[in-house]
């Protein structure tokens, strides 16, 4: 059996899990996070499209289309596959959707983690797989059930029509993922940024944690791109370059014009 995952942190967990458990079973993840930047092209276009827009200060994502090429021989080796995921997170139903059309899924089995776990937040659903610690792992492991998957939930060529729609965004409403406008956290950063300097990195990590409180979280990457658009766009002031991975050197100052 290979277990499939997209969340390269739950992965890890799970591994942790299945080796303890003393069980030989692969896992394979999908690194690449599918909920925001394009889609409707080519994987090295959408890299060069990520390399222009949110660089990482260190390195290109020329990785992409090599990890996925991987991904995808681990996968069409083994026909036997359990798919793992949150469907709360939208970076999770986007790599479901994506692996659904390059694959059969309809033999495959699911682990749907779409209610509450004993340890969970709030009570509440987990909101994405790579928060769960491997107690929660294996509870999860232990006490879902496996379905096959619903094409009524889970529709094979949902992919297809993402691709059509074309958004830079992708996030979840009412269970589904559903494409918006590439601005729609733009006014969440605005709301945390002073009229002072403030380190750039401070604001992102709370208009992050503030969309995680509205079950529809943004990542740092993604943030990090709209930020240097409202730079851009001169909404905000930077005294520096931002820079998506730090290299040393003091991050730079931001500050909201109005």
């Amino acid at each position: 059996m290979i277990h499939i995952v997209f969340s390269s942190s739950a992965a890890g967990t799970l591994r942790q899990l299945l080796r303890r458990r003393g069980l030989r079973e692969q896992v394979v993840d999908l690194t690449e996070s599918l909920d925001w930047g394009p889609i409707a092209t080519s994987l090295k276009e959408r890299e060069n499209w990520l390399n222009q827009n949110a660089p990482t200060g260190f390195e290109n994502r020329d990785w992409i289309s090599k990890h996925v090429s991987e991904f995808w021989t681990a996968v069409e080796r083994d026909p036997e596959r359990l798919i793992w995921i949150a469907p709360h997170s939208a970076a999770e139903q986007s790599g479901l959707y994506w692996f659904l059309s390059q694959f059969d899924g309809i033999e495959a089995e699911m682990v749907i983690a779409d209610y509450p776990l004993s340890a969970s937040w709030k009570n509440q659903a987990p909101f994405g797989l790579g928060e769960l610690n491997e107690d929660m792992m294996a509870e999860l492991f232990d006490g879902c059930t496996r379905v096959r998957r619903d094409d009524g939930r889970f529709p094979g060529g949902r992919w297809f029509q993402l691709m059509i729609e074309n958004a830079l965004l992708r996030i979840v409403e009412g269970g589904a993922i559903q494409s918006v406008h590439e601005s729609y956290f733009d006014d969440l950063l605005l709301e945390h940024c002073p009229s002072y300097d403030t380190n750039w990195r401070r604001v992102v990590g709370h208009a992050i944690a503030a969309s995680f409180d509205s079950r529809r979280s943004a990542s740092d990457d993604f943030l990090f791109w709209r930020l240097r658009e409202l730079v851009r766009r001169g909404l905000i002031i930077c005294d520096g370059e931002l820079q998506l991975l730090s290299t040393g050197d003091r991050a730079a100052n931001i500050r909201r014009t109005i």
